[in-house]
């Protein structure tokens, strides 16, 4: 199983969207810093971004949608086993997120520092540190370190979720397509509607999602479970929608 081609192959499609994507969120830093500082608002506590991490999430999640098919097609053109193109998603997925997790971090101290320096206060924080550190600006190194991982296990998720959705709809005839489309919404507002209209018939469902929500909350580790869990369940009912999946060829126009 010769993974390296076709991690390869995906890293360079990732690298440019990396950098397009770095190159927003820098602009949104600095516009957030100037923004404060011109207004004079660095004392309002209220005042913060942390958004960096779930727009890594998102940035992913949408990239699960995109890149699996046309990889796969490629790669079972070129004679490359399905299972071998499905694992081969995954360490070029890490790759990415380990660099977008290492560069934002970098980016949130280096504008921490900046925003202090300057007396706009501590305005830049992630969402590990206000979840789990009460919006702490100075961490230390293992703290910076379970950032990471936390954010890379975050995006790995994102990316899974995506990746279900696009061999869900990969699978389905065009019937299919229209049911889940329609379904996938109804379900999503549907289910706490009725929770909140039935909280008697619902209330067993509501404890376990109280119970889960301080299980998450009390420790980063369970975090980092939850997130774990939820990609590794995503991947694998992926893997069994795209293992019987009638794939034709890719375009080898790049």
């Amino acid at each position: 199983m010769n993974l390296k081609p076709s991690i390869r192959y995906q890293f360079r499609d990732y690298v440019l969207s990396i950098l397009t994507f770095l190159g927003v969120n820098l602009l949104i830093l600095i516009g957030v810093l100037a923004g404060v500082l011109s207004f004079r608002m660095g004392d309002n506590p209220n005042i913060s971004y942390s958004g960096f991490s779930m727009a890594c999430a998102i940035f992913l999640f949408v990239y699960g949608i995109v890149l699996p098919r046309q990889v796969t097609r490629l790669c079972v053109q070129l004679g490359i086993c399905r299972r071998t193109a499905f694992l081969s998603l995954f360490p070029a997925l890490l790759l990415a997120a380990l660099v977008l997790a290492l560069m934002g971090q970098g980016l949130l101290v280096l504008f921490q520092q900046v925003s202090l320096h300057f007396g706009a206060g501590p305005i830049f924080t992630d969402l590990f540190s206000l979840i789990y550190l009460d919006g702490a600006v100075q961490l230390s190194l293992a703290q910076h370190g379970m950032a990471i991982l936390f954010n890379m296990l975050y995006m790995l998720a994102g990316f899974c979720l995506g990746l279900f959705f696009t061999f869900l709809f990969w699978r389905l005839n065009k019937v299919g397509c229209i049911i889940a489309a329609l379904a996938i919404p109804f379900v999503l507002a549907g289910i706490p509607a009725l929770m909140g209209l039935f909280p008697t018939v619902f209330a067993p469902a509501v404890r376990l999602l109280a119970f889960l929500g301080t299980l998450y909350i009390s420790s980063p580790w369970w975090g980092m479970a939850c997130a774990l869990i939820f990609a590794l369940f995503f991947a694998l009912v992926s893997w069994m929608l795209i293992r019987r999946t009638n794939i034709r060829g890719g375009s080898l126009s790049k």
